[in-house]
């Protein structure tokens, strides 16, 4: 992975900061006379929280500086938990075509001072803090004080970021002081070995989210952390690549956890050993190429899984080992708890086609499916749009004269070409389907095979969504459609006229992932792109 997407990452999976920079801080004043003179300071007669809040949402420099405003403002700063960005602390340094060490020096010792100083004069709690991310602090000689502080004044949300580099800087002990602690992001760390350290409930009792980002982690280190939060919801280990290979195996061991997130890990196992109240299991680009085994033991609660990659991930349910083509699959090999399955195929290769149908009768209970299409040979290029919404009949009457409708299907073809029909009976598919999204649709023949599957055996069908790629011309689109209208010769299994939506991804950010949406568990759906919502 690229310095360049390891940074992306890192900063895309930074927690909001509930600070404003752009807004400023005056009191209104009203005339007390019709000639204007004199003037009422309403700000400062407002009741002592809603002042609070208002402290809370500036830059902790202006912050700190209310105090001088009135008596009325003097201890409000420090009376209010802190939220602390050092962005916002950055000394002011002239624009240079040529870097000078000796001001870079000065100014990151200027940094840490005033880090260091906010810290000792506020006396908490601490509320939000961010330290570490500007790229003038090349040394943070100071972590280990930070910390202690953090952990004295009761820090409930941290962001504690190794930027930039080096890679091999450990992470002080001093991390696991702070019990305060509800959420946790560390980014370019080398995570401390745990081994003589306390284990136990005691150390994170309130903490309910980790995000792990580009850390080196041994496995061991990741059991101790999570046998030390019994409240622990959401665990993301993020960008984990190269020698920053983080755990090779992640066992999933927690009473608490409900959502787990592996983002660009180059794990090669993730197992869920023991996770029963565990709804939500997200990858992406788990396994980043290689071979990644993906092993559900006891989750109960499973509810949301995807994307498992046909070409990658070798899913291991109980014992058994799922292999491309199986048909008959025993009770304790399926999942009817996963109501959205989320998979990665690419539809030209008849081991993944295969895969994918033996994947799908893992779990009979689906009932939203996304398949990701992964094609390095498209056949079209599409135009950028927005959505039309489309019934299987008005597809069929528009395209009926078409001679793209004629078009052969089966030159990209490595099956059997009767191998759709022939295909065994799917529970998931057939029983509890009802709606499908087909992304990065490309025309192909197993593509358009997939879904005369569905649409032909889905009784409970009510949506069916397909996404086309950005780019290219209306020309293409029409070709598209084209390939979509051979599917109106089919007997349809369901008896109502289930709408057909047909979108291209019309902005560049239509595609791109989005750790916020795959860890909030209010969200019903995660996968959908934004073009989607």
């Amino acid at each position: 992975m690229a310095l360049k997407e390891i940074i992306e990452i890192v900063y895309s999976c930074l927690p909001d900061f509930p600070v404003t920079t752009t807004a400023s801080l005056s009191a209104a004043f009203s005339s007390s006379t019709e000639g204007g003179g004199g003037g009422e300071d309403r700000i400062s007669a407002l009741p002592d929280d809603l002042l609070r809040k208002i402290v809370s949402r500036l830059p902790v420099k202006d912050a700190a500086r209310t105090a001088a405003l009135s008596p009325r403002w003097r201890g409000l700063w420090r009376s209010t938990p802190l939220v602390l960005d050092d962005e916002h602390l950055l000394p002011y340094v002239p624009d240079s075509s040529d870097e000078d060490d000796d001001l870079i020096g000065d100014c990151t010792s200027l940094l840490v001072s005033a880090i260091s100083g906010v810290l000792a004069s506020h006396p908490g709690p601490f509320h939000r803090v961010h330290l570490g991310m500007n790229p003038l602090c090349r040394e943070l000689y100071a972590a280990e004080e930070w910390l202690r502080l953090l952990a004295a004044k009761g820090v409930e949300n941290l962001a504690f970021v190794n930027r930039p580099w080096p890679l091999e800087v450990p992470l002080p002990l001093s991390i696991f002081l702070c019990s305060s602690l509800r959420s946790l992001y560390l980014g370019v760390w080398k995570f401390p070995s745990t081994a003589g350290l306390p284990r136990g409930p005691d150390v994170f009792p309130h903490l309910q989210e980790l995000r792990l980002c580009h850390t080196v982690m041994e496995e061991r280190d990741l059991q101790h952390v999570l046998a030390c939060s019994p409240d622990l919801q959401i665990l993301a280990l993020i960008a984990s690549s190269g020698f920053l290979s983080g755990p090779s195996r992640v066992r999933i061991s927690s009473d608490s956890v409900r959502c787990v997130l592996l983002w660009s890990s180059m794990a090669n196992e993730l197992a869920l050993v023991h996770a029963p109240r565990l709804q939500r299991l997200i990858l992406y680009a788990a396994g980043s190429g290689r071979t990644m085994k993906v092993q559900i033991g006891y989750a109960p609660e499973l509810t949301v899984l995807g994307y498992l990659e046909t070409a990658t991930h070798v899913l291991v349910i109980g014992n058994t080992i799922m292999t491309a083509g199986e048909t008959n699959v025993s009770p304790n090999a399926m999942v009817p708890s996963v109501k959205l399955l989320a998979l990665k195929v690419n539809f030209r290769v008849a081991k993944e086609v295969k895969t994918l149908l033996s994947f799908l009768r893992c779990f009979p209970q689906v009932q939203t499916l996304h398949v990701m299409v992964l094609s390095f040979d498209p056949v079209f290029v599409f135009d950028c749009i927005s959505f039309t919404l489309f019934s299987f009949d008005s597809l069929r009457s528009h395209f009926a004269a078409s001679s793209i409708g004629g078009e052969s299907r089966g030159e990209d073809n490595p099956l059997n070409p009767t191998f759709w029909r022939e295909v065994a009976a799917i529970e998931c598919v057939e029983s509890c389907l009802k709606k499908l999204v087909l992304d990065e649709f490309s025309g192909g023949a197993n593509e358009l095979g997939f879904l005369e599957l569905v649409f032909g055996r889905a009784q409970v069908l009510q949506k069916a969504v397909v996404v086309l790629p950005d780019a290219g011309n209306a020309a293409m689109m029409a070709k598209a459609m084209g390939k979509l209208a051979l599917l109106g010769s089919a007997e349809w299994a369901t008896k109502e006229d289930c709408p057909l939506v047909v979108l291209a991804h019309s902005e560049p950010g239509d595609h791109v992932w989005s750790y916020n949406r795959a860890s909030d568990l209010s969200l019903s759906d995660p996968f959908l792109g934004n073009a989607m919502q």
